[in-house]
């Protein structure tokens, strides 16, 4: 049976959180509610959840309060690291003005050598679109994680991915479905950077012609 817990939640519009990350987050009244909730109760562990317009969300993320301070522009902030997926319950009562669920953590059985398989595909695309990147530090990164979830869930940064598919991977606690996703969208745009690239190169070829073109004709007028 999986193990669950009560938690304050903290609903954020942006970003899309999913385990493994760590960011920081302007708190607002709301968001300082849930802190000081989880400083007081729950020994700085909160459940970050998408803010949803249609619905209300299924999963969320547990994450702890790892740092208090402020933002550059004066703002008081807190970092969160997500550590797990959990499955969002019904609310329950709780200290505090804060919201207070429950949470169903979602455990992480041992990949197969297929999921395992499907992870290095995987990682070969990621890499290859950081190379294009220059994102050195990234692909250090990249290249020493083992874990097929937690690679997958290294999506959660990539900014060319929409909110809406992020929440679309937060919700999909199965490793191997992830990753199927996101291999297919992560060979969509790399084509699509392709495309854009071979245009960008003959622009600026074309440009480099007419420049030369231009300055050929302004010798040959001055002779």
């Amino acid at each position: 049976m999986s193990e669950s817990t009560r938690l304050p939640v903290l609903f954020l519009t942006d970003p899309v959180v999913l385990p493994g990350m760590v960011v920081p987050v302007e708190l607002d009244d709301a968001a300082r509610a849930t802190v000081d909730a989880a400083r007081s109760s729950s020994d700085g562990t909160v459940l970050i959840a998408p803010r949803l317009d249609d619905r209300y969300p299924a999963y969320g993320v547990v994450a702890t309060i790892v740092q208090m301070g402020r933002l550059a522009t004066g703002e008081s902030a807190a970092v969160f690291k997500a550590e797990k997926r959990a499955h969002i319950g019904s609310g329950v009562s709780g200290p505090g003005a804060a919201l207070w669920v429950e949470a169903e953590f979602v455990s992480e059985p041992e990949p197969t050598e297929e999921v395992r398989a499907q992870a290095a595909e995987y990682k070969k695309l990621v890499l290859a679109m950081l190379q294009r990147r220059d994102a050195w530090q990234a692909i250090d990164t990249v290249n020493r994680m083992t874990e097929p979830s937690a690679l997958a869930d290294t999506a959660g940064y990539a900014s060319w991915l929409t909110d809406v598919q992020k929440r679309e991977l937060l919700e999909t606690p199965d490793v191997a479905t992830r990753l199927t996703v996101l291999t297919g969208w992560i060979t969509d745009h790399l084509a699509e950077v392709e495309i854009t690239d071979k245009i960008a190169g003959d622009v600026r070829d074309g440009m480099e012609k007419t420049q030369k073109d231009f300055l050929l004709r302004q010798q040959l007028a001055a002779i």
